[in-house]
């Protein structure tokens, strides 16, 4: 490691190469960090608008949005499983009449 400081600080076509590579790999963490904070940023606008068009309360903390956003996660996984129960029951009904058919077929074929 120590022979890789002494070539960069002896030579400076290295050290401009080790400057520019430096400040590539920053810019692109900071880019990442920003893209990230737009996200999330648009994400609570959303949020927001949602609360705002269904007619909740928007809330004025920190500690209500918390608890706003556990309960809207809360009522998205029951319809949601509400909604795999349902794809269930239709699919295993679909399977049983397909193979009554099919059971049905052979048996007429004999």
């Amino acid at each position: 490691m120590e022979s890789i400081i002494n070539l960069l600080t002896s030579n400076p076509t290295y050290m401009a190469v080790a400057v520019i590579l430096a400040l590539f790999i920053v810019v692109g963490v900071v880019k990442k960090i920003i893209k990230l904070v737009l996200f999330v940023s648009a994400i609570f606008i959303l949020y927001i608008a949602y609360l705002s068009w269904a007619g909740h309360d928007i809330p004025k903390t920190t500690a209500g949005l918390k608890e706003s956003v556990s309960e809207s996660i809360e009522s998205i996984k029951k319809s949601a499983s509400e909604s795999l129960e349902e794809v269930k029951a239709s699919a295993q009904k679909s399977v049983e009449e397909k193979v009554g058919q099919k059971v049905e077929g052979l048996f007429d074929g004999k």
